[in-house]
């Protein structure tokens, strides 16, 4: 039965068998991708998640026992991104290690991992469990030290880059600090591959980097008015414009002929993936001039159907012919190659890339040369001697068959016009002319001087920058159109102008327009009794100001003004303070009797008609029982006691025990603290944007086969205590405090998860 017409979780229980047998590193791989690939098929199943996060960390674990183990042979290890996502590079919340009191052994000392098989493989757990705590205790010694990084491609020899700095060749070893990193791998003949890394302290790494060879290519360049290319035995094809390209050539060996009225070549190539196209058997050419070019980064061999003299880049070569030669000096990007001497010499100027490419010259007699306009930029217009050609530029270029002095200009709207360039092309020769295309600018600027410094100035009422010390200004990216523009500063009075912009211009202001003037006013405080505490506040905003002095200098605008002491009544006046005026505000407070205050109330025990949704519950003999539906969250604020007695009804599968679960600081299906007992355990969880991080496992061992248990759940910002009771006395579990985390943010729920059942009984929660 393949994977498609598995259960989930028994596909699951299947991967962990595997796990526990495989004996190399390189055997993880597919179960890791596997496990990858569940998650993603079933994203809304939690059991699902829960479980291939468990099984996610037993690979790792399996991982790290094998690599202590020395192999008879080395075996890189692959590397992907979403092992760290639920390995322990991935750093969780640190949570300190549970309290657990006397007589019950203190819990193990959890390392966000847990075991996803229960009963025959705990000695396993637990011994992976003791392996961790030693590799953190080490971590701790090591975090500011370089950790070994492994890397490894296929095939080797690459050149290896972290985060864009060259570092080595692979296969080969790196020691990196704890971070984030990028690592490429670049190889002549092959797409770059890319993989993400998260180094972390004491945890040694390793990276399997597989390449792809490139896509090869064969492109036909002549000076033919017309003619056809024949690959194979496929229908013929037209020259366009005296040229063709093949893409995407498979692998093997193939015939390619060219012909036309005044001419034919033909000749055999062998294309191989990740090697340079060979040129097999003799070039054949008819009233024709072949020059074939193999080229694979920076090597190039030259094949023609003559013997010739060869030149490259102003550098002589050794005499090209049928048997080709190899090019020294080689470079990706424009060569210059010339063939032959006296008449019957051919200069050929084409840009070469890093890719396996075959690139075939086929020169005429006829009284013309080429032409080829580079522009970086496809679609681009090109006009000759002030007339368009016809045709466009394509990946960047085009090719242009034409004889003699040309003017040449290249446009395309959205640029900045390039200056033209002349040409002078001679018979069998190409000429190649490089514009530079700029893009038109597509914003506006502002630049501001000698204005109030320190003020502040907003675009369209959305804040902007300060004005420096100096008085200057500016501000860039600006889109074109009418703009506000607001200056504004505390005590004096804002200025607000419209402006038109306009694409790659700048808009200046200075002078009057940006000085801001002065604009207070003065206030006088009388209060009593004298020690009376006063705060103000502008009529338009929320929040208030502290007032010790008796006098001070206020913007013009509406205020509020409250007075409070001890023993008086509070006071509140309202005043509108203008420019350059002076206004009392008078805050005599009346003195009052306070009555004693009363008693008080006792809290309010909440229960099971407190949930969000009373009508989760029904009614059955003496317990209060729900089926399935997900999350059941109680509407007080959790900062309490709960108190309550749990049954799970029904629940569990043929390969995972049933279990009870409930949650703290509950935001959202994706955010909360998980906890999970079964007939053994208490388990500890929390999940952060829907990531599960195990935060530990407490044993209760009550053992209850109908399991029915009785819970306390003390709740405080500090800290968060579960509590079971038996024999009449209560037995704490896990104290879980942590700094920086209040638990009593969110709130409480169950948990109940497919057709899972739970009675609940004496719910009571008593807040603080």
């Amino acid at each position: 039965m393949g994977p498609e017409n598995t259960n989930p979780l028994e596909e699951l229980k299947l991967l962990e068998g595997r796990i526990d047998r495989t004996g190399d590193l390189a055997g993880l791989k597919p179960i890791f991708a596997r496990l990858d690939e569940l998650a993603r098929q079933h994203p809304a199943d939690l059991d699902v998640q829960l479980a291939v996060s468990e099984s996610k960390q037993r690979v790792l674990a399996r991982g790290t026992l094998l690599k202590q183990a020395p192999p008879e042979r080395p075996i890189p290890v692959v590397a992907i991104p979403a092992w760290r996502e639920a390995a322990p590079v991935s750093p969780a919340p640190r949570i300190p290690p549970p309290q657990a009191p006397p007589p019950q052994a203190p819990p193990t000392r959890s390392s966000w991992t847990s075991a996803m098989v229960l009963g025959g493989i705990a000695g396993a757990i637990l011994a992976i469990g003791v392996l961790v705590f030693f590799v953190n205790q080490a971590r701790r010694h090591n975090r500011g030290a370089g950790v070994a990084v492994q890397v490894a491609t296929t095939p080797q020899g690459a050149a290896i880059r972290v985060n864009g700095e060259q570092k080595c060749a692979s296969n080969c070893d790196l020691s990196l600090v704890p971070g984030d990193y990028q690592l490429m791998a670049f190889l002549d003949g092959y797409e770059p591959a890319v993989s993400l890394l998260t180094v972390t302290p004491g945890k040694p790494a390793a990276v399997n980097l597989e390449l792809q060879p490139q896509a090869q290519s064969v492109r036909i360049l002549t000076d033919l008015p017309q003619g056809q290319v024949t690959l194979d035995d496929q229908p013929p094809v037209d020259l366009q414009d005296g040229q063709y390209v093949l893409n995407k050539v498979p692998p093997g060996t193939h015939a390619i002929k060219v012909a036309s009225r005044t001419g034919e070549a033909a000749f055999t190539v062998e294309v191989a993936d990740a090697k340079a196209p060979t040129v097999n058997g003799p070039v054949t050419a008819r009233n024709l001039i072949a020059v074939l070019v193999s080229s694979i980064g920076e090597k190039a061999r030259v094949a023609t159907n003559n013997p010739a003299k060869l030149a490259l880049n102003g550098q002589p070569q050794a005499d090209a012919g049928p048997a080709g030669v190899d090019l020294t000096g080689f470079r990706p990007g424009v060569n210059e190659i010339v063939v032959g001497e006296g008449k019957d010499q051919r200069t050929l100027a084409e840009s070469f890339g890093p890719a396996p490419a075959l690139t075939v010259f086929l020169k005429s007699d006829l009284n013309i040369g080429t032409l080829i306009i580079s522009t970086g930029e496809d679609e681009a217009r090109v006009f000759l001697n002030g007339k368009e050609y016809p045709r466009k530029t394509q990946r960047g270029q085009v090719r242009i068959p034409t004889i003699g002095n040309i003017t040449v200009r290249a446009a395309k709207e959205g640029f900045e016009l390039a200056p033209p360039q002349v040409a002078d092309v001679k018979k069998g020769s190409e000429v190649r002319l490089e514009f530079k295309m700029q893009p038109l600018p597509r914003v506006a600027a502002l630049e501001i001087k000698n204005a109030t410094p320190g003020a502040e100035v907003l675009l369209d009422q959305k804040p902007a920058g300060t004005v420096a010390p100096d008085g200057t200004f500016t501000g860039n990216g600006i889109a074109p159109g009418d703009h506000t523009i607001e200056l504004r500063r505390e005590n004096y009075v804002a200025k607000r102008m419209q402006r038109q912009f306009v694409a790659g211009r700048t808009v200046e202001l200075a002078g009057a327009d940006v000085v801001l003037a002065a604009a207070v006013g003065s206030v006088r405080l009388t209060r009593t009794p004298a020690d009376t505490a006063v705060v103000y506040r502008r009529a338009d905003e929320t929040q208030s100001h502290e007032l010790r002095a008796n006098q001070m200098d206020l913007p013009p605008g509406n205020y509020v003004f409250t007075g409070r002491a001890a023993g008086y009544t509070e006071k509140t006046e309202r005043v509108a303070v203008t420019a350059s005026g002076t206004h009392t505000v008078e805050l005599a407070l009346v003195r009052v009797v306070a009555a004693a205050p009363p008693p008080p109330p006792a809290p309010k025990i909440a229960g099971v008609g407190d949930f969000e949704d009373p009508n989760a519950w029904s009614k059955q003999g003496d317990l209060w029982t729900h089926k399935g539906g997900g999350f059941i969250p109680f509407k007080l604020a959790a900062n309490g006691i709960f108190t309550f007695t749990i049954r799970l009804l029904r629940g569990g599968s043929l390969f995972r025990g049933g279990r009870i679960r409930w949650v703290m600081q509950y935001t959202d299906a994706k955010n909360y603290d998980l906890f999970e007992m079964d007939r053994r355990n208490l388990y500890s969880k929390v999940i952060i944007n829907g990531k599960v991080f195990d935060r530990g496992k407490y044993e209760h061992g009550l053992n209850d086969r109908e399991m029915s248990y009785t819970l306390q759940l003390e709740a405080s910002p500090e800290k968060l205590i579960h509590s079971i009771k038996t024999g009449g006395q209560w037995l704490v579990l896990d104290t879980w405090q942590e700094p920086g985390r209040n638990f009593t943010e969110g709130k409480f729920a169950f948990l109940v998860q497919g057709n899972d059942e739970i009675g609940l009984a004496d719910f009571k929660f008593v807040p603080r």
